[in-house]
């Protein structure tokens, strides 16, 4: 999906301008990249719902295996990445910042529990943009526990769901304040997304319209300044930007590339930081021109994106996929029936 991508290189190139910037510069482009690019997280959240939803209602999925392919699809690269910036901070101290490693920490990070970073920032675990991965599993949890009722009370189910976890975890204290962060109704946005699309009435949009919406929406956006993640400010903004190009998805011309940049970017939100930061690291040291430091960083993070999705995430999920102690549970199949 288009969408994915441009989330993820929004949030690259919004990080990209706080690692080696600290957003002091003030051209009208890193302006817009420092108020504007971390919008890619909401439009993450809202399309995430939108997927997770259009890809588990109207089919036979057991809560065995949404379980099991939201982890492979999710788990191993995201373990992978935070085990490399663990050995980063280890052995190169100092390279990447607003972390720190602490055993304790690193085991809390790799099981998706929020915890306070030792840096003082807040609940971000040692991989810093793995933030949005413990919402993201929490959402899978309240979806895994919908899956329980009947497919017709499934939405109501998710409502609320994300409503008592919004309303009582932080109640309990601790962690679980993390979870007080209204960033998670963004995904019942994708999610109402879905349920409308399955119905066919997303196609029936006219594209001026589409076009219409799609200006008040960055209007919206431009209007709000900074992003701060809120789920009526930036989540409903990118809700009608998701809604819209769903509309006019038959008038795009069909891209491999944006196809492989839209596999790839879960890969790309995963590795950026790690890349960005060294070859921030390289340019200091080499002095190197700001426009190789960029160029060096954006190849690099193409070259590990696809590297990661082909090597890790897309065999892991293939695999899990394909095996039959999952499935057939799901599916069971008469003799003869493949």
């Amino acid at each position: 999906m288009f969408g994915a991508s441009l989330a993820a290189w929004l949030v690259v190139l919004h990080h990209y301008m706080q690692v080696a910037y600290n957003f002091q510069l003030t051209d009208p482009i890193s302006v817009a990249l420092h108020r504007y690019g971390a919008i890619g997280v909401d439009l993450f959240f809202v399309i995430s719902g939108f997927v997770i939803y259009l890809s588990s209602t109207g089919r036979k999925i057991t809560p065995l295996m949404f379980s099991a392919h939201r982890l492979a699809r999710v788990a191993p690269a995201y373990w992978i990445f935070t085990l490399a910036t663990a050995a980063t901070i280890a052995f190169v101290p100092g390279m990447v910042p607003y972390t720190l490693f602490e055993p304790m920490f690193l085991l809390k990070s790799l099981l998706f529990i929020p915890t306070q970073n030792p840096t003082g920032i807040g609940f971000f675990p040692m991989m810093t943009v793995g933030w949005t991965l413990n919402y993201e599993m929490a959402f899978y949890a309240v979806f895994l526990i919908s899956l329980f009722s009947p497919q017709n009370l499934r939405l109501p189910a998710l409502v609320v769901g994300i409503g008592l976890l919004y309303w009582l975890a932080p109640s309990l204290g601790g962690a679980l304040e993390f979870y007080g962060n209204p960033i998670i109704f963004e995904f019942l946005l994708g999610v109402a997304i879905a349920w409308v699309y399955q119905r066919g009435w997303v196609g029936n949009i006219k594209p001026a319209i589409a076009w219409v919406a799609t200006g008040c929406a960055l209007g919206l956006i431009i209007y709000n300044g900074q992003v701060t993640h809120h789920p009526i400010k930036s989540g409903i903004p990118c809700a009608i930007l998701v809604l819209c190009a769903l509309s006019q998805e038959r008038a795009f011309p069909k891209s491999s590339l944006l196809t492989r940049l839209g596999d790839w970017s879960y890969s790309t939100y995963l590795c950026h930081i790690l890349i960005i930061c060294a070859m921030v690291k390289a340019g200091s040291i080499f002095h190197l021109d700001p426009t190789v430091t960029l160029t060096g960083a954006i190849l690099g993070i193409f070259i590990v994106s696809a590297f990661s999705f082909h090597v890790i995430e897309k065999p892991i999920s293939s695999l899990v996929r394909n095996t039959r102690s999952i499935n057939a549970k799901t599916y069971p199949q008469k003799e003869g029936v493949r």
